[in-house]
């Protein structure tokens, strides 16, 4: 967004300027004078688009990274939803067959052994197809322990 912000400025500012757009030679175009402090007058070059014309360069690459960001990042994500739609079925089948006990933190199967809730989502996102993610995107909040749980401790 703020390439585009860039690329956007840098053009309208060195248009404006430099009288880009304009339909009279540059010749012709009256740019006016300046009164400056102490009564001096200024007037600018005969032809001001030239020393601008940088600000069209800088407008063009940003603009050009602004697009090369927006397309690598709907890529990256409609990659990262194709894969999390095709593990999709196997993940909510895992997922369906446990019950989350807020109390104590931990999940239940009838089948089964207790898990805190870092090994369910692991579980879950294993089967899914993409477990790797259960280490970067960890469980906050307060989990039991397998040394504190007495099911999972064998005591």
């Amino acid at each position: 967004m703020l390439l585009a912000l860039v690329s956007v400025g840098t053009f309208i500012g060195g248009a404006q300027g430099g009288n880009w757009f304009t339909d009279a030679p540059a010749a012709e175009v009256d740019h006016g004078s300046t009164t400056l402090w102490g009564g001096a007058t200024w007037a600018p070059a005969a032809e001001p688009g030239a020393e601008l014309l940088f600000l069209a360069w800088i407008s063009g690459f940003a603009l050009l990274g602004a697009i090369l960001l927006i397309v690598s990042t709907a890529r990256t994500r409609r990659a990262f939803r194709a894969r999390v739609a095709a593990g999709r079925v196997a993940a909510e089948d895992v997922w369906s067959r446990g019950w989350c006990c807020t109390r104590c933190a931990v999940v239940h199967f009838a089948d089964g052994p207790g898990m805190t809730l870092q090994e369910f989502r692991t579980a879950v996102w294993n089967a899914g197809g993409y477990g790797e993610l259960a280490e970067v995107y960890r469980v906050s909040g307060a989990t039991a322990a397998p040394v504190t749980d007495p099911r999972r401790a064998g005591w």
